[in-house]
Parts: C-alpha cells; sequence; structure tokens
C-alpha cells in the first residue's frame, strides 16, 4: 500500500500530490519484473484538519471532493492496482484520534441526529476539542441546509452525515469494478488558438481563482487550458509568481523556487522572499529570435553555471502511465540547449508553454482545472468507463474521441464530476 503524508506541508494535499513519485514506483516495479499478482494499492488522501460537515462549509466540503476524485484518477493512471479508503467512517470533527490529528471521511457518525435519539450528546468523551474550527458548525445547520450542501437529511435521519467526497468517490467505485484497467486518456485543447476555459482572442484566464496557488505544491506541465492554474506573473524581482486563494478564502501568493526539492524530485512553489529560496529569472531568447516566443529560462541565483541553470521539462518515469509523458511533466533545471529548456513565454496570458512533446504544454501550479480518466471495465455495467472531473468554477464543453472517433460531445457544470458508461 502507497500513501504520500504531507508532514509539514499543507496536509490539505495528503496524497493527493506527488504524483511523479508513483510513476517512480511503477518504472522500478516493472525494472525489476514484479510478479503481477503483486499488487500497489494506493490508500487514502486526508483532508485535515477536522471536516467539511464541522466547518459548515459547502466550499470546504466540495473542494476536498474534487481533491479526493483527482486522487484517486492521479493514483490510477499511474498504475496503481487499487485505491483504498482508509477511514470508512469518523466522527463529526474527525475523530476518534489519540494524537489529535483529526481528519476527514466521507462518512461521518452524528448520533445525535438521528430520528428519535435522547440522551446523546452534540460533542462525545472522546472527541477532542481542540480541532481548528472550534464549535462544530454543521451540528447548527438544519438538516435541510445540509442537504442543500450535498448531505442528504434522509441519511441524517439515521444518524449518518454523507458528505459529498463520498458521493464522488461513488462516480468512480460504482462503475470501476475490479478487474478494470485505466487505459490512455488526457484532456486536450484542439481549437486553434483557444483554450478550454479562455476563448480565442482573449487573454484573461478562466477556471475562477487558483486554489493550489500556495507554498509547497509542485509545478508540472499539462495541456494547457487556459486557466489560472497555468498563469504566471515575471514580477519586477524577476521572480515567477502566482496568485490565488486558500480554502478559506485567504489571498495566497507563491514564487518558483530555486532548487529541486529533494521529496519531490522536481521544483516546487514557495515563499517569494529570495533569502527563503525565491527564483529569480532571466528570459533569454534563442539565436535569431526576438521577444518571448521562444526563450530559455534561466535562474540567476543559483551555485550551479547559467548554462546548467534553466527551467526545464522532467519526463515522467512510467511513460506518464495511462495519461502519457503530457499528463504531469515535472520541471527541473539543467541543460540550456536541451529541447526540454526551450520556451514560449506569454506576457498578457501568463503562459509558460513547451512543444518539447510535440503537442504544446504549459507549466501549471499542481494540476489542471479539467482531468479525466478512461478504463476497460470487463466486470462493470460498461465495457469503458470514462470519469471526467472538472474543479473550475467555469463550465467545460467536451467533445469525447477514441482516437479520430468522435463519441459524443458534452458539457460538464462548474465544480462536479460526470462519469461515462460506453458501451
Amino acid at each position: 500500500a502507497v500513501h504520500w503524508y504531507a508532514n509539514s506541508g499543507n496536509r490539505l494535499l495528503d496524497g493527493a500530490q506527488g504524483t511523479p513519485n508513483m510513476h517512480r514506483l511503477m518504472s522500478i516495479i516493472k525494472d525489476f519484473h514484479v510478479e503481477k499478482q503483486h499488487l500497489v494499492w494506493a490508500t487514502e488522501a486526508c483532508h485535515c484538519p477536522s471536516t467539511g460537515y464541522a466547518g459548515g462549509s459547502l466550499s470546504i466540503s466540495w473542494s476536498r471532493a474534487e481533491r479526493y476524485a483527482h486522487d484517486i484518477l492521479a493514483d490510477m493512471a499511474a498504475g496503481a492496482n487499487a485505491w483504498i479508503e482508509w477511514n470508512l467512517m469518523l466522527d463529526s470533527i474527525g475523530g476518534p484520534n489519540h494524537l489529535g490529528n483529526v481528519c476527514d471521511a466521507g462518512l461521518l457518525a452524528v448520533p445525535q441526529r438521528a430520528e428519535g435519539a435522547t440522551g446523546i450528546p452534540a460533542t462525545l468523551p472522546f472527541e477532542h476539542l481542540n480541532h481548528p474550527y472550534g464549535p462544530t458548525i454543521g451540528n447548527e445547520r438544519t438538516k435541510a441546509e445540509l442537504n442543500a450542501m450535498g448531505m442528504p437529511a434522509s441519511l441524517i435521519e439515521k444518524g449518518i452525515v454523507a458528505q459529498p467526497m463520498h458521493f464522488y468517490v461513488g462516480h468512480i467505485s460504482k462503475h470501476v469494478r475490479p478487474g478494470s484497467r485505466a487505459v490512455m486518456a488526457l484532456t486536450n485543447s484542439n481549437i486553434g488558438q483557444g483554450r478550454i476555459f479562455r476563448p480565442e482572442g482573449q487573454a484573461v484566464p478562466g477556471g475562477g481563482f487558483n486554489s493550489l496557488a500556495m507554498n509547497g505544491i509542485e509545478l508540472t506541465t499539462w495541456p494547457c487550458e487556459g486557466s489560472t492554474r497555468q498563469q504566471f506573473k515575471w514580477n519586477v524581482d524577476k521572480q515567477f509568481q502566482v496568485f490565488g486563494y486558500n480554502w478559506l478564502g485567504v489571498p495566497t501568493s507563491s514564487c518558483v523556487l530555486n532548487a529541486i526539492d529533494p521529496s519531490f524530485e522536481g521544483v516546487l512553489l514557495g515563499s517569494c522572499n529570495t533569502t527563503l529560496g525565491a527564483g529569480s529569472f532571466d528570459l533569454v531568447p534563442v539565436p535569431n529570435s526576438t521577444g518571448f516566443d521562444n526563450v530559455t529560462v534561466v535562474l540567476t541565483n543559483s551555485n550551479s553555471a547559467p548554462e546548467q541553470s534553466c527551467l526545464m521539462i522532467k519526463e515522467l518515469k512510467n511513460n506518464g502511465g495511462a495519461l502519457g509523458p503530457r499528463g504531469g511533466a515535472q520541471i527541473d533545471f539543467g541543460d540550456c540547449i536541451s529541447p526540454k529548456a526551450l520556451w514560449s513565454f506569454s506576457e498578457s496570458t501568463g503562459e509558460l508553454s513547451s512543444v518539447f512533446f510535440g503537442e504544446e504544454v504549459c507549466m501549471t501550479t499542481g494540476w489542471p482545472f479539467l482531468q479525466m480518466g478512461a478504463f476497460d471495465t470487463p466486470n462493470g455495467s460498461s465495457e469503458k468507463v470514462v470519469v471526467i472531473l472538472n474543479e473550475a468554477k467555469d463550465a467545460a464543453n467536451y467533445v469525447l474521441q477514441d482516437g479520430i472517433k468522435t463519441l459524443m460531445a458534452g458539457s460538464i457544470p462548474p465544480n462536479s464530476i460526470q462519469t461515462v458508461l460506453i458501451n
């Protein structure tokens, strides 16, 4: 079983980042010719602190559901044979826990809210009271209010809170049954100069605020979608800076760091203070080019020689698994004459893009808003299953294709998940 703990980092990201390390593991397994009956299970994707119910906010519980679905799809695409939930049910604040580091789960026990329940206190003796939210706000919500937040009143009457993440997981687990296999699938903008979230002719990125513009987030490359997760400002200090909001609505800002993280083996976002590791960069046009259409991005505050200090793509091991090489390659520093170090930067859109893989990719904070996973499902209710996840605050139109064959056209609403069954 494999799990990535954020430790001193952002506990909301437990299990949800570090996917390139899963690709490395699968590559090692192949290199050592491990027999196929030995299975790799990805396990849990904690959300801490406490629970969405305790926070009493739809935005909190819904964003945690999206993070769960992202983690499952990313692990399965990387090659995991299964994904298992660690906590099947917790109490209203995410306990009991003898360490006090209460975390979330899809199902919560609230026996005091069961129909006909008497004499059951809202806070049971084994619960820790020093969780970050203070009072459990969900206990103050009516069943109708919670029902409108995606927590069915019919289950609350039985003493159970089913949070949105429970239903997000169901979009996958109900249809991707044992014996299923992840197959190649990747979202891609194929509409001229337009993007999924930014129409052609516009410079303002879409998708809503960037919730991954925070310290500790890994930098990756994905097909360009025209969203705020792929918008970087080259500021007056020659730093690549991103802006967004955290899960509590507090503004955030981070910068590309000047060193490789030893755990992630790639470049992360961090403080914009140069004494704390923020990188400063020059954009150097390649010979016979002008502007920023063909540049190398040279780190200027590094101990390495300038010709070995260029921002560059680091290919995924395992050839990117079911997402392919464009589905989350990392960012590294290295040889400035490598084709991996050739970029195009648009100051108007904030996109730093590359055609190293043949088709365009953009540097991304963590992962894109629009994601998908596809599976052969011989033991399911259909032959194939496609799960589409939209973390953006904008809807996304799509055409589902199998090679050059168009299967269907559709649209996915903001902050939602869809499961498409194909025979």
